[in-house]
């Protein structure tokens, strides 16, 4: 089934020099508040502000899930998480409670990764996975000719689970690595990627493991640290005493990015290749404000994260967006922009969103609708969010960001509406979506 997908695409092709390069740069649990060009006081951010600069700044993006698995889910496939059948954080040799078999990202899939290497990309994923870790699940059986990276999040390690492996494609290159440098190697191998490929398209998927908490920097990063503090760090899983880092962490993560573009410069590539900056879901350590909820919530920082797009020539340059965009929306997208035809009876949430890219001023997407659904369920349409459950509330996501007023009592109508449309989601997610992935428990 899913070879008859890609085929299909095949029908409509463009030359290889008029194909963007993509290059989507994916943080863990970067909070709106947590980049300098985002408003952040604590936290230098250079690089991606330039990035910033020179491209849109999206301000009403949203991950489509507040943890890591259902986003990347939605990510990969251009779907909801709950039509895949991943709501839910995998860990390690994650089994269906009710069958027993182990659970990850259905291989029947069609994944953006898929999508631009039937139009002939390279692609490679580095970084972190988290969509299943049997190999069957893994990043080279989803469309990327190269992974290197660790399979789930980077506090999954001893004494509560399994040894953490590094992998390069399907070899185990060592376990529990240095986290501290974790960041560098994997800019490293992303830039020995672009140097390889620099000839042909390719799309290049980093996925920093970090900030994520337990927090983690090169000593590099760490030296400008409170050294009574860094002195009293434990060794093992100990989280909350590394939370202090998380200001270096996201500055590493700054210089990679700037690694990227430095080299996208040197390759004469920069033109011919859109980079995309944004994070799996809301922080747990560090900051949404002035968005309320942080990772794990329906509110507003769960969800909303920074976002940013460059295209050097192509989108203008230091431009927001309020308009609504998620992270479904990329598969589309660089179908639209690779020129792959996805196939008219392929049931995905995410649209092309190139034309707001490329005229700002656009606001198709300012009604758009949008469904919450980690913490909690709830739906954004156009300046409307309903929240439902006891602590539900009606809010003007326009007057009011904080989500702070419930105005559910002044406007009954519109809370009703928002309320129909909760349960035709739910009931269309029951009714059209898939199954995830599963093997037989190995005996």
């Amino acid at each position: 089934m899913k070879t008859l997908l890609l085929s299909i695409g095949l029908c409509l092709t463009l030359k290889a020099a008029e194909k963007p390069n993509f290059i989507l740069i994916y943080t863990d649990d970067l909070g709106y508040n947590d980049l300098s060009c985002y408003g952040s006081k604590k936290i230098k951010t250079p690089h991606i502000d330039t990035l910033a600069k020179n491209g849109i700044k999206l301000l009403d993006y949203y991950a489509t899930s507040a943890s890591c698995t259902p986003s990347r889910a939605a990510l990969m496939t251009g779907s909801y998480p709950g039509r895949v059948g991943l709501n839910n954080v995998l860990m390690p040799d994650s089994k269906d409670k009710h069958t027993g078999k182990t659970l990850g990202l259905n291989p029947d899939e069609l994944t953006i990764a898929e999508v631009v290497k039937a139009q002939g990309y390279a692609t490679a994923c580095i970084g972190k996975w988290h969509l299943g870790d049997d190999p069957i699940f893994m990043p080279n059986n989803h469309g990327f000719d190269y992974y290197f990276g660790i399979p789930y999040s980077n506090d999954m390690i001893p004494p509560r689970f399994p040894d953490l492996p590094l992998i390069k494609n399907s070899e185990i290159l060592e376990l529990n690595p240095d986290q501290d440098y974790l960041t560098q190697r994997l800019t490293d191998e992303a830039l020995k990627f672009i140097e390889r490929k620099k000839d042909q398209p390719f799309f290049l998927y980093l996925a920093h493991p970090m900030p994520h908490r337990a927090c983690h920097a090169s000593p590099e990063f760490m030296k400008n640290l409170p050294p009574e503090k860094v002195e009293k760090i434990k060794p093992g899983d100990d989280k909350k005493s590394r939370d202090f880092i998380y200001p270096a962490s996201v500055e590493e993560i700054d210089w990679s990015t700037g690694k990227i573009i430095t080299k996208l410069k040197e390759l004469n590539l920069e033109e011919n290749t859109i980079v995309i900056f944004t994070s799996d879901n809301g922080p747990k350590v560090g900051s949404a404000s002035p968005l309320s909820g942080k990772k794990g919530s329906v509110l507003e920082g769960g969800h909303r994260v920074p976002a940013i797009i460059q295209w050097k020539g192509k989108i203008p340059v230091g431009t927001e967006s309020k308009s609504i965009i998620t992270g479904m929306d990329l598969l589309p997208t660089f179908a639209h922009l690779s020129g792959h035809t996805l196939p008219k009876d392929l049931n995905i949430d995410g649209i092309n969103i190139t034309p707001q890219l490329l005229n700002p001023a656009d606001d198709t997407f300012s009604n758009r609708t949008f469904f919450y659904n980690h913490g909690g369920i709830a739906v954004r349409q156009g300046k409307w969010k309903l929240i439902r459950g006891k602590k539900g509330k009606l809010i003007n996501l326009k007057q009011d960001i904080s989500e702070r007023t419930d105005l559910s009592k002044q406007h009954p109508e519109i809370a009703q509406k928002l309320n129909t449309l909760i349960t035709k989601f739910q009931t269309d997610i029951k009714e059209n979506g898939r199954e995830p992935g599963s093997l037989e428990p190995s005996k």
